[in-house]
């Protein structure tokens, strides 16, 4: 870097520094002032039935409600019934478009709201492809035996792991694995010399070619059942495959050449910690077979007689599935899909390794270059609703921001079921009235 821009980039950061301390000293002297009026004034709330006084905390009534602790004062019993309606409205509107405070027992819940529904998106965007070219490969190209019977109970296997097994996995492989790698680059021990490493990448290479040839000669002939030695040039074409995957990793987790995309900012992680991304990756593992099966199940219940009379026209079997079998298994597909989101939606074990925390100072999606910070913590409906129940400071004053964010959570979740029920409903007059 050169002077003149070495010089730019300091004079930003002092100015950036002096508007922080400007900020914490105002802040400073704000608690102080609310401190003194604290102190000279006592505001003592008491109940014309009971006689009891509102205390500084619920669980705490013996200690009177401090003057900075009131946020607003409402005449109750002076109010028409339009201005009664009116503050019920504007407590909804505080609660849904403002942030948390007092340790998330007053407040708002937006940036849980929004954490979520960044949350569903990524993992939807990382699942549902994945998922249906998985189901459309299993179901109309693999040939079905043993392999394929061994990926489907893997597949169903998985769909029955305990969630905080993601969640642990995810922890390990993409937090400390992946996102360490992208930071820094391979360890210093991983890291390999040049030489060696090259002869890695030229091994991979060879087996690369070998699978390719292998394959080659493995291919049968239309309308004929395969030789014994077509059967073997297609096992060791899988081999081939499988060592060549094994040393490319081999390769990229011992290159010389990457010494990652964050080192400057080392030992402070960017990547290598618990993110969104690697959030929204881990719930994308524990939601991908019920997008699998759910595809499978649908492009199995397409009758073969369509597939058949396309096939009878000239079609190809590319076009057979993107014209005939898709539109007509695209209610059990988008079906499948939104479960896995409401799946997703409500899962929580998994995001208290993975990112999810108490309370995050910044959004995942902000006005600032790039827009989306996908390394950032997030907030969670299901975190917070735990972290109100048995982490607050004054369980008894967190009591109604629980129930109603559980009330929240469940009718997010009702919505994606009922969106499910609808699309499907939709899907299917369109294709029983031929409009596809």
């Amino acid at each position: 870097m050169d002077e003149p821009r070495l010089a730019r980039v300091r004079a930003r950061a002092d100015a950036a520094l002096a508007d922080l301390t400007g900020r914490y000293e105002r802040t400073l002297a704000r608690i102080e002032e609310l401190r003194r009026e604290d102190g000279a004034h006592r505001v003592e709330f008491v109940e014309a039935t009971f006689g009891q006084a509102a205390g500084e905390r619920a669980g705490r009534p013996e200690r009177p409600l401090l003057l900075s602790q009131v946020v607003r004062a409402v005449r109750a019993n002076g109010l028409s019934p339009a201005g009664r309606v009116g503050v019920y409205l504007s407590r909804w509107r505080e609660y849904l478009l403002d942030g948390p405070r007092s340790n998330n027992i007053e407040g708002g819940v937006f940036p849980v709201i929004f954490g979520t529904v960044m949350l569903t998106l990524l993992l939807s965007v990382v699942t549902v492809p994945l998922g249906v070219v998985a189901a459309l490969y299993l179901r109309e190209y693999a040939r079905q035996g043993f392999v394929t019977s061994l990926i489907r109970i893997a597949v169903n296997n998985l769909a029955g792991v305990p969630s905080i097994v993601y969640g642990v996995f995810g922890l390990g492989f993409f937090c400390y694995g992946v996102g360490s790698f992208v930071d820094a680059g391979a360890s210093e021990a991983a890291r390999l010399p040049r030489v060696p490493w090259w002869w890695i990448v030229a091994s991979a290479c060879v087996l690369v070619a070998t699978a390719v040839s292998c394959a080659g000669l493995a291919r049968r002939k239309p309308g004929q059942d395969p030789t014994r030695r077509q059967r073997i040039m297609g096992v060791v074409a899988a081999a081939a495959w499988l060592a060549a995957a094994g040393l490319g990793l081999a390769a990229l987790a011992t290159t010389p050449y990457f010494h990652g995309l964050f080192r400057a900012k080392l030992p402070s992680p960017t990547f290598g910690t618990p993110g969104l991304l690697w959030a929204a990756l881990t719930l994308a593992l524990l939601t991908l077979p019920v997008v699998i099966v759910s595809t499978e199940e649908a492009l199995s219940a397409v009758p073969r007689s369509m597939r058949e009379g396309s096939f009878g026209c000239g079609a190809s079997q590319w076009q057979t599935i993107r014209r005939i079998v898709l539109p007509a298994a695209a209610p059990g597909i988008m079906t499948g899909t939104i479960l896995a989101m409401a799946r997703g939606a409500g899962e929580v074990a998994p995001l208290m390794l993975v990112g999810a925390v108490k309370l995050a100072s910044e959004l995942p999606l902000d006005a600032d270059p790039p827009f989306l910070h996908p390394q950032r913590s997030f907030m969670h409906l299901g975190f917070h609703i735990y972290d109100l129940g048995f982490q607050s400071p004054d369980s008894e004053a967190a009591q109604p921001l629980v129930w109603t964010t559980t009330l929240l959570l469940v009718g997010v979740v009702l919505a994606l079921n009922l969106a499910a029920i609808t699309i499907r409903a939709r899907l299917r007059a369109r294709l029983s009235g031929g409009t596809f």
